[in-house]
């Protein structure tokens, strides 16, 4: 029983409340140094408070990353694993007129409002915050606990191996807690298993030294030339046409079935009510809808530039384009081989002028459904919520767990502080005060029952 680290909790919520909000008040956008800087200040001196040893080290192509621990009673350790950047790559922070400012930090009809908030500093600071508690209630947590608090300038900055190279011993444990797992459209826990992999490429087609008026008619024009060679690669039937793309995905088993994707059915409806479509693509419904997001690789034009796109009336035809392609994938697809095969299929149809830039690149990770830790953090999740979790395959998001496998080959899991209307990388981004309640709740229950994760070596 835990009931007196759990009265300590309650007694200590609304502070712990204040203390995001304050957190949620610096704009630690990656890239904007002074920002980035007074948070890694902010979360050191929090983490000191809550007893955690806690120091900056070089990010060696990102912002510092920020590790700490603190000893526990028993044998076993969890690593925490978040980022204390702000996602700024889909939605750019900006002041809205007459909106709420980005980095309010409001605490109003029991939210709290902030970019980031959700992705993650609600997270990041429930973990120090559960320690805290730990501290407070019993001396200590009952297990060694170890923080991985990353914060990145850009996307793919290949930073992270180059610290795990070094410091992969600071960062070691028996299991690791990763960020990625809110609640879904029906308000239930979700735990993640890992993340799908991708390849994130630039095509660049160039017809003519310059764009010239469109009078010459004559002249080939790289947008249409660019715009052919994108729908050469998935066609209306969502199938990606490259050449051996689906031989290495694994076929769903009925255990998945029973366990994912019928009980993620109901969410399909909130999510197109969320993002007002009209209906999903191939017109999935019901468990189709969520077996498409969360088993299938997909090919994802992220954005287009040719020629004039402002306001006015301008005759051009455009002499260079440029589109971004995404492809997640799944295990066991390879991000190498599914680059050559992109490669090998724009040469077969006559597009070898166009030219492929890797801006990115990851393979896929997945805990086995079977590994003891997952079954840990599910009983603490039953144990905060009264109810089964969601236990998915994949988060719906990028992430870094297969970086791990090299030096330190813990498994992990992800559980977060959120809910599906958390609206993130928008300035009303939040979290609700009970998102936050419970989610520090559900790690309170998971250190009570760190005895039972299987030592590293064991597992």
């Amino acid at each position: 029983m835990i009931d007196d680290v759990l009265a300590v909790h309650r007694a200590r919520l609304s502070a712990s409340i204040e203390q995001l909000a304050a957190l949620c008040r610096i704009p630690s956008v990656g890239g904007d140094e002074g920002a980035m800087e007074a948070a890694v200040r902010w979360i050191i001196a929090a983490m000191r408070e809550a007893g955690i040893a806690a120091e900056a080290l070089p990010g060696e192509g990102n912002h510092p990353y920020i590790v700490g621990e603190t000893r526990g009673a028993g044998p076993r350790s969890l690593l925490f694993f978040n980022h204390y950047d702000i996602a700024n790559y889909t939605n750019p922070v900006r002041e809205e007129p007459g909106g709420r400012p980005p980095f309010s930090g409001a605490v109003e009809d029991g939210r709290i409002y902030g970019r980031g908030v959700a992705d993650d500093k609600a997270t990041l600071l429930s973990r120090i915050h559960a320690v805290r508690t730990w501290r407070e209630a019993r001396g200590g947590p009952p297990c060694t606990v170890r923080f991985l608090f990353e914060g990145k300038r850009t996307l793919a900055t290949g930073a992270l191996a180059r610290f795990l190279d070094r410091h992969s011993h600071r960062v070691r444990a028996d299991a690791c807690c990763w960020e990625a797992g809110s609640k879904d459209e029906s308000d239930r826990p979700l735990i993640t298993l890992g993340h799908k992999g991708q390849l994130f490429v630039e095509l660049r087609c160039r017809t003519a030294n310059a764009d010239y008026p469109s009078r010459l008619t004559a002249l080939p024009n790289a947008a249409w030339r660019l715009t052919w060679a994108l729908a050469s690669i998935k066609g209306p039937d969502e199938r990606v046409a490259l050449p051996g793309f689906y031989d290495a995905v694994r076929p769903i088993t009925e255990a998945e079935e029973r366990a994912f994707y019928r009980r993620l059915a109901a969410d399909a409806e909130g999510l197109r009510a969320r993002t007002g479509v009209r209906g999903f693509v191939r017109r999935l419904a019901g468990p189709e809808v969520m077996r498409f997001v969360y088993s299938e690789p997909t090919a994802t034009i992220c954005g287009v530039s040719a020629g004039h796109t402002g306001p006015g009336h301008k005759l051009v035809t455009p002499g260079q384009a440029r589109a971004h392609l995404e492809l997640r994938l799944v295990p066991d697809q390879d991000p190498d081989r599914i680059l050559a095969s992109l490669r090998a299929h724009l040469d077969a149809h006559g597009f070898d002028d166009v030219e492929v830039e890797v801006l990115g690149a990851n393979p896929p990770y997945s805990l086995r459904r079977d590994h003891p830790l997952v079954d840990v953090v599910a009983e603490a999740a039953r144990a905060t919520y009264d109810v089964d979790p969601v236990i998915v395959p994949f988060a719906t998001g990028m992430g870094s767990r297969y970086l791990f496998r090299k030096h330190t080959p813990m498994p992990i899991v992800g559980f977060a502080v959120g809910y599906a209307g958390s609206q993130l990388e928008t300035n009303d981004e939040h979290v609700r005060v009970r998102d936050y309640e419970e989610g520090m709740r559900h790690i309170l229950h998971l250190l009570a029952r760190a005895d039972r994760i299987p030592a590293l070596e064991a597992a």
